[in-house]
């Protein structure tokens, strides 16, 4: 075969691939334009996170179109439905001052479902409940009965108010992420571990944790108590978190106060913790003694005061879900103003002479 023969085949194939890439480029870019055109004629209750399932919201595997803020159910297991309920019950004719709960407001989940952002899961006992963070895959189990709340404002978290969640190494792992599982007696956190956590008690007095493999770290909510010897002090850098031993189990207990006392007491030590950090925000922007600390030591002192801050208003947002009611409007209030006050950051003035306008930097953990 001469040479330019070779060419021509060449050009040939050269020409086949081109093809055979505009084609599935093609099919790939149909694919996408067809889930967002789904996503966009889901009805309003869809885009929130629903649990209805419809034809437009479903994908070729079977499941709802996943949003970025929401836990999906990977399986469920139990004789008796799981549900979920608003957070906030609907204060239509005092109800909600009352401490009622709409029975319409109550959906019933199944596997596939997005659980709906903002809402309490409820689960029977001898229920289970699998979840998936959208934003990683990672997956934990809920065990009834429990109320929950899976991904609260997308993280890879659950607000345990009362029963049982486990995690298994590998689900989702991802380097320097940690999961969260925050329950009324404080905050427990890891990376990759085998991990069982339980508040038993109804009014949630008590808080169980066995750690099978792996690491995990708890920080407590005021006024909780540890059991001896059962974790230990961790390393500096850690702030007030104890380090939990793998094979140890771990025990804690709250103060033997009224529920809505404590809750009103987890608040506040949420607003706290959240003027704390700050006034540490505030050091990094503008040290009072350069001398006595670095901007280095200054920045790392900020970050262990916003998470002792999420810690405890998540304590307290959990706190608030052992019963409707518990969290009234101006509770509500005070922890809303706290995350935004330890998320934020502060003004910084411009010098002088440049005449330029104030200029505030993006929220963020």
């Amino acid at each position: 075969m001469t040479y330019g023969s070779w060419l021509a085949v060449a050009s040939r194939c050269g020409a086949f691939a081109a093809l055979s890439a505009a084609a599935v480029l093609c099919s790939c870019r149909k694919t996408r334009e067809q889930a967002g055109n789904a996503a966009a004629s889901a009805p309003s209750g869809l885009a929130a996170g629903s649990a209805s399932l419809t034809p437009a919201s479903v994908d070729a595997g079977g499941f709802v179109v996943a949003t970025r803020r929401s836990c999906r159910v990977m399986a469920l297991h139990g004789t008796k439905p799981a549900t979920s309920r608003p957070l906030a019950p609907s204060t239509h004719d005092g109800e909600g001052e009352r401490g009622g709960v709409d029975a319409q407001a109550l959906r019933s989940l199944a596997r596939g479902d997005l659980v709906p952002e903002g809402e309490l899961i409820e689960l029977p006992p001898g229920t289970e409940l699998t979840v998936q963070a959208t934003v990683s895959t990672r997956e934990m189990t809920l065990v009834g009965p429990a109320t929950a709340e899976a991904c609260p404002g997308g993280e890879e978290a659950v607000r345990l108010a009362r029963g049982r969640v486990s995690a298994f190494p590998g689900a989702g792992v991802r380097p320097g992420a940690e999961v969260w599982i925050a329950t009324p007696l404080g905050v427990v956190r890891f990376s990759d571990a085998k991990i069982e956590i339980a508040v038993p008690g109804v009014d949630a007095d008590r808080l169980e944790v066995a750690v099978i493999t792996g690491r995990a770290t708890f920080v407590p909510a005021a006024g909780v108590v540890a059991a001896a010897a059962s974790a230990s002090r961790a390393d500096a850098n850690a702030g007030g978190a104890l380090a939990l031993a793998a094979g140890v189990p771990f025990q804690a207990s709250r103060p033997a106060v009224a529920v809505a006392r404590w809750v009103r007491d987890l608040v506040r030590a949420c607003v706290r913790q959240a003027d704390v950090a700050r006034q540490a925000a505030e050091l990094v922007v503008s040290p009072k003694d350069a001398a006595r600390a670095s901007l280095g030591d200054l920045a790392f002192a900020h970050v262990r005061a916003r998470q002792n801050a999420r810690a405890a208003c998540e304590a307290a947002w959990t706190a608030g879900a052992l019963a409707p009611g518990l969290l009234d409007a101006t509770l509500r209030a005070d922890l809303e103003a706290a995350g935004a006050t330890w998320k934020g950051t502060p003004v910084t003035s411009p010098p002088p002479s440049s005449g330029a306008p104030s200029r505030t930097a993006g929220d963020g953990e």
